[in-house]
C-alpha cells in the first residue's frame, strides 16, 4: 500500500486541516480506445472498495481552460490548483461511501507530471494497445455527432464562472456537424501540441496515428521520472489474453482484494476478439500511410510489424 502524506506541507492537507481518510487514487493512463472503458467496468466489480470516475478533462484543466492542447507539466500544478483538484476528489470519495477512486481520462497521457504533482501518492496503470487497432477503433468516433449527454456532462464538470469558455467548444463540436456546417467534429480524443496544424495537412487516419504516438511516447518518457513501484504497465492484448492473472497482480500491488463478481466479469466479458481487428478494418492504403508514423513506437512496445 502507498502511504498517505502527514506533513502540513503535503497537498493531503487542505487549509491546514488534515484529510486522514483520503485514499490514494488509482490513475489509468491510456489513450482513447485502448481499453479504458473495459478497465473501468472491471474496477466497478470491486464492490465496496473502488468507485470509478471517468473523463474528467475539465477538472484536470482547472486553472487553464483556455489551453489549446492537453499537455500539462508539474510546474503548472500550483498549490491553489492542487488544493482545488484534491478537494473535488475528496468530495467524490466521501459522496460514494468513502471508496478509493479509480480515474480514467485519456488526455492524461499528456499530463503525467501534472497528475503526479497533484497526487504524489497515487498508483498509475499505464495501458497501451496496438496502435493499428486504435486507429481502426477510433475512426467511427470522428465521424459521428456528439450527443447531448456528453455536452451536459462536460458542462456539469465546468465551474459556472467558466461556462462562457464552453460556448466555442459547443458550437464547434456539437452544433456545426449537426446543422451541416462541418463534415465532422473538429477534434476527438487528446489534443497534442501542434495538432491543429497537423489537422490541416494530414489525412484523418494519419492524425489519429499521431495522436496514438504522442500519447504513448509522452507517457513513457514522463514515467521515467516516477518511482517504478508506483506504475503498473499493461498491454491491452495481455489483459485480454489472461485477464484474471493480470488483474490479480495489479490488485496485489494496490492492496485490493479480488471479488467473485470481478472474477466472473473477467471470465465472461474480457476476451481477445478485437485483437488484430485492424487487419480487416483498415485498407492497404490506410495501412501504408499510418505505418511510417507508428512503426518505431510499435516496435518499441514489442508489436509484430507484419504490415
Amino acid at each position: 500500500m502507498i502511504a498517505l502524506c502527514r506533513s502540513s506541507d503535503c497537498p493531503a492537507y487542505h487549509d491546514g486541516r488534515p484529510m486522514d481518510d483520503f485514499k490514494p487514487p488509482i490513475i489509468l493512463i491510456a489513450n482513447a480506445r485502448s481499453g479504458t472503458t473495459m478497465t473501468a467496468r472491471c474496477f466497478a466489480c470491486l464492490d465496496d472498495q473502488i468507485v470509478t470516475w471517468s473523463e474528467l478533462r475539465m477538472i484536470w484543466m482547472t486553472g487553464d481552460l483556455r489551453a489549446t492542447h492537453d499537455r500539462r507539466t508539474a510546474d503548472m500544478a500550483t498549490p491553489r490548483i492542487v488544493r482545488r483538484i484534491r478537494r473535488r476528489f475528496h468530495a467524490y470519495q466521501h459522496a460514494h461511501g468513502n471508496r478509493r477512486i479509480m480515474e480514467k481520462t485519456p488526455s492524461n497521457c499528456l499530463r503525467v507530471p501534472f497528475v503526479n504533482a497533484v497526487f504524489p501518492e497515487s498508483l498509475f496503470i499505464h495501458m497501451v494497445r496496438d496502435g493499428r487497432d486504435v486507429v481502426s477503433s477510433t475512426l467511427p468516433f470522428w465521424n459521428r455527432q456528439r450527443g447531448m449527454r456528453r455536452v451536459r456532462r462536460r458542462l456539469y464538470l465546468t465551474p459556472f464562472w467558466q461556462w462562457p469558455l464552453f460556448i466555442p467548444w459547443f458550437a464547434r463540436d456539437w452544433m456545426a456537424p449537426r446543422f451541416g456546417l462541418a463534415p465532422r467534429i473538429a477534434r476527438w480524443g487528446l489534443v497534442y501540441p501542434g495538432m491543429e496544424q497537423d489537422r490541416q495537412r494530414l489525412t484523418l487516419e494519419e492524425l489519429i496515428a499521431w495522436q496514438w504516438v504522442m500519447a504513448v511516447e509522452t507517457a513513457l518518457k514522463d514515467f521515467e521520472s516516477i518511482e517504478p513501484d508506483r506504475i503498473v504497465f499493461w498491454r491491452y492484448e495481455d489483459v485480454a489474453d489472461d485477464p484474471i492473472a493480470q488483474y490479480q497482480t495489479l490488485l496485489d500491488r494496490a492492496g485490493i482484494r479480488m471479488t467473485n463478481r470481478l472474477t466472473t466479469h473477467l471470465e465472461r466479458e474480457v476476451h481477445a476478439d478485437s485483437v488484430g481487428a485492424w487487419r480487416e478494418r483498415l485498407t492497404p492504403d490506410i495501412i501504408s500511410r499510418i505505418m511510417p508514423i507508428m512503426r518505431p513506437t510499435l516496435a518499441r512496445l514489442g508489436y509484430a510489424l507484419d504490415d
